[in-house]
């Protein structure tokens, strides 16, 4: 256990994005809770939502955000095995505070042990993402293609490359014409840009040639129903972010008389589908695979001090590599 009594941290006093830096008291862990010291913890977008109260959880404030992270186990609690102090760990928040802090107290069910290649900044990023794209991707099992928005950002990186080693063809929309190269650089063959004069022809016919007929948007907004609305009769629509900070709009059309479909995913309602040793067993799979398919880029890291600096460089560019908070 550390010898200080107080930690630094983010702390969200309104849901309205804006965070204030304090000193906190270190939680104690309880019965069957572990205390990390945390190493890294990223900025997602779910953590933003959060921040805004637009998340599927809304905790009691003030509070600490942060979803994800990396640390070292520093101390247990009653009926936890005390062998577990040292350890490198990956983990998810639990109902209390979060990540974006020194110290986070967790339950020790939400806890990944570390292998000693896989660094502490890449750790706090192979939760949230791996996880999420392996539940997405698996869901295109009979099909040969899919469209996905978002497609150059960490996660949207992941799935194109989880993809190709499963030989499925991706239709990969971007916003920018730089995330373009970038796609393609990676191998992928599909790439298209939405602000293209020509993207809803080109995209319609490369959708239909394909049959591409499941989309999973990260976008929301407008974004949604255009794509929707330009697949082929019958489509599935996942929406499993909302970058656009925008409600989705959907034509009376396309779901009456073209048969279209539109349903949500949310990785904490899909997590407890699997047991605990078929968790373990793709956590085991996911450092196997941390150099190549998992492996996540960083651009920029900050201390828990500059919280304001780390999410306005966040917002500023969402894709191109991952920002963190290194306490």
């Amino acid at each position: 256990m550390t010898t200080s009594k107080t930690m630094r941290a983010a702390v969200l006093k309104n849901y309205n994005g804006l965070l204030t830096v304090e000193e906190r008291d270190i939680p104690t862990p309880r019965s069957g809770e572990l205390l990390i010291k945390i190493a890294a913890s990223p900025i997602n977008p779910s953590d933003v939502m959060f921040t805004y109260g637009m998340y599927g959880i809304r905790k009691p404030l003030p509070a600490i955000p942060g979803f994800e992270a990396s640390g070292v186990v520093v101390a247990v609690g009653a009926g936890v095995d005390p062998g577990r102090l040292g350890q490198r760990v990956a983990c998810f928040a639990g109902t209390d505070d979060g990540s974006w802090a020194e110290y986070m107290r967790v339950p020790a069910t939400n806890t990944f042990p570390v292998a000693d290649h896989v660094s502490d900044e890449q750790a706090s990023m192979m939760l949230v993402n791996p996880l999420t794209a392996r539940a997405l991707v698996d869901m295109v099992e009979g099909q040969h293609a899919f469209v996905q928005t978002a497609a150059a950002s960490a996660l949207g990186k992941m799935i194109q490359r989880l993809a190709s080693e499963r030989g499925l063809a991706t239709i990969n929309i971007v916003r920018r014409g730089e995330a373009v190269a970038e796609l393609r650089a990676l191998g992928a063959e599909h790439v298209l840009n939405s602000h293209d004069a020509n993207f809803e022809e080109t995209f319609r016919d490369l959708a239909k040639s394909l049959n591409a007929r499941l989309c999973f948007d990260a976008v929301a907004g407008e974004l949604t129903g255009r794509l929707l609305h330009l697949m082929p009769r019958g489509s599935r629509m996942i929406v499993y972010g909302g970058l656009s900070m925008q409600p989705v709009t959907i034509g009376l059309d396309d779901l009456i008389f073209r048969h279209k479909q539109v349903e949500g995913f949310w990785l904490s309602t899909w997590m407890p589908t699997l047991s605990p040793a078929h968790l373990q067993s793709i956590w085991q799979e996911e450092q196997t695979h941390i150099g190549g398919t998992f492996k996540t880029d960083v651009r920029a890291r900050y201390p828990i001090d500059q919280i304001a600096e780390a999410l306005a460089e966040y917002s500023a560019h969402m894709s191109g590599g991952k920002v963190l908070i290194t306490p």
